[in-house]
């Protein structure tokens, strides 16, 4: 007490004006946003506090509105400190008071003891006093409006000129950003672009990378200096699937020794670890090199649909000049089709004589697909007999439902792991693949990399007959036997337009589709129920359970599948009703599924499913309260149901696998995973229900329900065993005994 009296004595007499304190107090909120004059004149409010220790609910941040009510005649802007908002909570509520609020609010559970209670109070007050008057350099930051960050109102203008509010911004903070974040959080407010965190930097990128595969949406990635490395694979998988985004790093200049978490000294440059990724970037080190550097940056990016970094010192990434920078842009790119040459006139022909005339079976197997796109593919398919097939790296780019209605021409996921049993036999004979004269793949926006199918090279090469499509002439297979390098939507706007199949091939094409969908996808030994229950068994009773509310209870979802068995399980036994997100895409990086289902969660209209084995789990950081304060604040989350399946053997079962199979009995340590205890629980969280559980047994009642209640989030550990039955884990799976 002596030396705040000792300091705020000392304070007023340099500062030299009369200092007058007053306490207004109000029974409700709502009082206190009403009655905001008094003796004729508006008081000037700096220190608010609300006393809500008698609830335990917690609603939405109340001081926002206070400090609009009581913004004074005189003022701009609001006097206020980091010290002018205290809440008083009950212990109860303060989680969730922390998780609302954010880091200039004082949180405080009332005390037993009165005089610290008031030696608290005191020392904020004393505070506010300081920060926002009697410390001079202090005393600068408060009542300032500053005008926004260059680069923040600069990319924001290109990436509105460029995708409209298709786009997101992701960002993690940190002292060199944390303005230019601010300010874009100010620039696109009100807009449908969203201002997104996550838990790490990789979390942004992963965002970004579902945010472009599932729902087209460009981005913004801004993050503090150092963190270039933190992107890991998913930087990759980014560049492999063309997501357009500009990434704003932080950096040192050049020329400093050996800066604290910089990227660039005397032994190091982070610009060639962008360049060995066959990235590009540009690196702004002074504030006259803004206006240039962005354009070249514009231009990049508009040239070329990959990630492009922008690398910024700290003098230029908190700029905030009085006038626009008005950087040049870009025109948009134009999308149109484009000319054929008579080479791929020729290829088209010859792909066109082979769907109408050539007696052969024949497969399309699907990458990523437009809505549009995906209705023309079903459509050719049931006209010309083609088989259908998704990949483990682009779930539900077709699928067993459209709109509701089982599509027939839909045999499964060809991929290297995961292929069904009807795909194995559309493909073999007599565990032989069929020749070249027997049947056609195509292949539709695919590499035809070694993810696409179960096959070698070697047999691809020489027992299959290869069609790819795919318009970047590059991404040409080797063994492609004939080649369409244009876009999809050309192949498919000729196809449909010329397509006049024999009735003998379409007839050919129809029975052996109608043979092999009479297949059962499961044999004898998956409907074995054992405790723990096997992989097998869990997914064929969630399969049929999934079917069941699809085709009687309109139900749709959004998959996500983590690496690992459980994942590869999910895929092929549980039945999709639209695209998608796969952690096997690209790198295959174990987590990258569980790290993305906070934005999916959050971006999607309806429901989720996530199949996440132990393996992931243990391999990110715990997601689960971020989730569930993602979905509280989501304004549908009332609607939406999202249900994590965190699937449990204690084991890298993929690994266990291949050990099983190369060593026959091997207890290999290398392959544990020590799991978290699961928690049992129902909980709120702002609108929505957290329910934890813990699954031994397939129980289809709580199943049936924890899957279809509004306004749910479901984390559910299974407890499953390992083995390495089915499942299309590889093609010697298929010869065992219990697969004939």
């Amino acid at each position: 007490m002596s030396q705040a009296e000792c300091y705020l004595q000392g304070s007023l007499a340099a500062w030299q004006q009369p200092m007058e304190v007053e306490l207004l107090h109000f029974c409700t909120l709502e009082d206190a946003q009403a009655q905001q004059v008094f003796h004729g004149r508006r008081p000037r409010v700096e220190i608010f506090i609300i006393d809500a220790s008698h609830h335990d609910e917690v609603g939405e941040d109340p001081f926002d509105a206070l400090f609009t009510a009581y913004r004074h005649e005189s003022d701009a802007t609001p006097r206020l400190s980091p010290h002018s908002a205290l809440l008083y909570c009950s212990r109860q509520a303060l989680p969730e008071w922390v998780a609302r609020t954010g880091g200039n609010r004082h949180l405080r559970v009332p005390l037993q003891d009165r005089a610290a209670s008031r030696a608290d109070l005191l020392r904020i007050a004393v505070d506010h006093l300081e920060h926002a008057h009697f410390n001079r350099m202090l005393a600068r930051s408060v009542g300032q409006t500053l005008p926004p960050v260059s680069i923040a109102s600069e990319v924001a203008r290109f990436m509105f000129d460029q995708w409209q509010e298709n786009w997101d911004f992701h960002s993690y903070t940190g002292s060199m950003v944390a303005g230019l974040i601010q300010s874009m959080q100010q620039r696109v407010k009100n807009t449908g672009v969203r201002c997104l965190h996550g838990c790490n930097e990789h979390s942004l990128a992963v965002s970004a990378l579902a945010g472009w595969q599932l729902y087209d949406r460009a981005y913004v990635i801004t993050v503090t200096s150092g963190m270039l490395d933190e992107f890991r694979g998913t930087l990759a998988n980014l560049k492999r699937a063309r997501a357009p985004g500009l990434i704003i790093c932080a950096d040192s200049p050049d020329d400093t020794w050996f800066a604290f978490q910089g990227t660039m000294d005397s032994e190091n440059d982070g610009r060639q670890v962008i360049a060995a990724r066959r990235l590009r970037c540009v690196f702004i080190r002074k504030v006259g090199e803004i206006t240039a550097k962005l354009a070249e940056a514009f231009s990049l990016l508009a040239e070329r649909p990959e990630p492009v970094f922008i690398l910024a010192t700290q003098a230029v990434l908190e700029s905030c000049p009085r006038q626009s920078l008005d950087v040049s842009l870009p025109p948009r790119a134009e999308r149109g089709l484009g000319t054929l040459s008579d080479a791929q006139r020729a290829a088209l022909a010859e792909a066109m004589l082979m769907i109408n005339q050539a007696p052969q079976q024949m497969l399309w197997q699907c990458g990523k697909l437009s809505d549009a796109q995906r209705e023309q593919v079903y459509a050719i398919a049931e006209a010309a007999g083609i088989a259908l097939t998704d990949t483990i790296t682009q779930p539900g780019s077709v699928g067993p439902y459209r709109r509701g209605r089982l599509v027939p021409n839909y045999l499964g996921s060809l991929s290297l792991y995961g292929f069904g049993r009807r795909i194995y036999r559309f493909l073999h004979k007599n565990h032989e693949v069929l020749g070249p004269d027997e049947q056609c793949l195509f292949f539709l926006k695919s590499k035809v990399d070694q993810a696409a199918t179960p096959l070698s090279e070697g047999k691809l090469k020489r027992q299959v007959r290869v069609v790819q499509v795919n318009h970047e002439p590059r991404h040409l297979s080797p063994f492609t036997d004939l080649a369409l390098d244009m876009p999809l939507d050309l192949f498919l706007g000729h196809v449909q337009a010329n397509l006049a199949v024999d009735p003998a091939v379409l007839a050919l094409r129809r029975a052996k589709l109608a043979s092999v969908r009479e297949i059962p996808e499961a044999v004898p030994v998956d409907h074995i129920a054992t405790l723990p229950m096997t992989a097998n068994y869990f997914f064929l009773r969630l399969g049929r359970l999934v079917r069941e509310l699809i085709e009687c209870h309109d139900y749709r979802y959004t998959g996500i599948y983590d690496v690992g068995r459980c994942g590869i399980s999910a895929l092929r036994n549980v039945p999709r009703t639209g695209p998608g997100f796969s952690g096997w895409y690209g790198r295959a990086l174990m987590g990258d599924g569980l790290m993305a289902l906070p934005y999916i969660a959050t971006t999607t209209e309806g429901n989720v499913l996530a199949f996440i084995g132990d393996g992931a789990r243990a391999l990110v950081p715990d997601i689960d309260t971020r989730l569930a304060a993602s979905l509280a604040q989501d304004p549908r989350g009332a609607t939406k149901n999202v249900t994590l399946f965190y699937l449990t053997n204690g084991v890298l079962s993929m690994i266990q696998t291949y050990l099983d199979k190369r060593y026959a009995h091997n207890g290999a340590h290398q392959v544990a995973v020590t799991a978290p205890a699961a928690g049992l629980a129902m909980e709120r969280s702002g609108a929505i229900s957290v329910n934890r559980s813990r699954v031994v047994q397939f129980d289809p009642d709580f199943l049936r329900n924890a899957l279809t209640a509004p306004g749910q989030l479901n984390i559910i550990d299974v407890a499953l065993a390992h083995n390495f039955d089915g499942d299309g884990l590889s093609l010697v799976s298929e010869t065992a005994w219990n697969r004939q």
